[in-house]
């Protein structure tokens, strides 16, 4: 929306309402349309044309089309005007609008899903990436009811949202046996889980920062779901990158076999309180 005075301060939040609307089934008209008129609280069609630079007669049915759904009131006067609904209606509007998609969607999956469930044959996935390993370990880390054992030879897979789904699983009562080679890591996972066993974990690292190709991260929740990343290099040189083997199956060998070696490694430290 071109129409504001950049100089005002209010154009960028104008236009960002606008697009923020758009996901929510509204066109581009009907969505500047509408923040116009919660900014001038009411109006008629010239002057909501004129804040929104809509063309006058788009918006009569861009008003129409609001009314429907409960955004907007018109006063049949002349000329008419529309007003806005308040900010506590308009959220409860697309607050119910948003349950109604997701619960066709729903539907709709559960409906497409083949006769009698998918299959668990413990298959195992990869995953590609700093930001796409740790948005997997925090996905892990979100589903866990008894027990985490973490082991974090890298700071930056400890990621603001990682960070925040392990204080959360620690709220739940989930039992937490972290470990990590780095002192300076431990210190910070003694201070986001104070209630956790944190313990220095050297068995798979010779040294830190860890070594080309060495782990970087373990994650196993409930003794079922399991990630195993490492530090890899790509085809741009210099250019190194995560690459994870991920499994939410304790059908998969990777497992069963991990399980007790990450036990080991992490318990075999010196201890929960020994100086970081």
């Amino acid at each position: 929306m071109t129409g504001d005075n950049p100089g005002d301060g209010a154009a960028g939040l104008v236009a960002e309402t606008v697009d923020t609307l758009r996901p929510f089934g509204f066109t581009e008209y009907e969505a500047r349309c509408f923040v116009a008129l919660a900014r001038i609280e009411s109006g008629t069609a010239k002057e909501v044309s004129d804040v929104s630079e809509v063309p006058r007669a788009r918006v009569y049915d861009c008003m129409e089309t609001l009314a429907d759904h409960g955004l907007v009131d018109i006063q049949n006067a002349s000329p008419r005007r529309f007003r806005a609904a308040d900010t506590d209606e308009v959220i409860r509007v697309l607050d119910r609008r948003c349950t109604r998609w997701i619960e066709r969607l729903e539907d709709h999956l559960r409906r497409l899903e083949p006769p009698g469930g998918s299959d668990d044959d413990g298959d195992v996935w990869v995953t590609e990436g700093d930001e796409e390993v740790a948005e997997r370990a925090e996905a892990l880390i979100s589903a866990a009811e008894d027990e985490l054992l973490l082991a974090a030879a890298v700071g930056g897979l400890l990621t603001d949202d990682v960070r925040r789904t392990l204080a959360d699983a620690a709220d739940r009562g989930v039992s937490i046996t972290a470990g990590s080679p780095s002192g300076e890591i431990r210190v910070e996972l003694r201070d986001l889980l104070p209630d956790a066993a944190v313990l220095e974990t050297w068995t798979w690292w010779e040294s830190h920062p860890i070594q080309p190709g060495a782990i970087s991260a373990i994650v196993m929740v409930d003794g079922r779901s399991l990630l195993v990343s490492a530090d890899v290099e790509t085809a741009l040189p210099g250019v190194r990158k995560h690459r994870a083997l991920w499994t939410d199956s304790e059908k998969a060998p990777l497992v069963g076999m991990m399980r007790p070696l990450l036990e080991n490694a992490i318990t075999s430290g010196p201890g929960p309180n020994a100086p970081a």
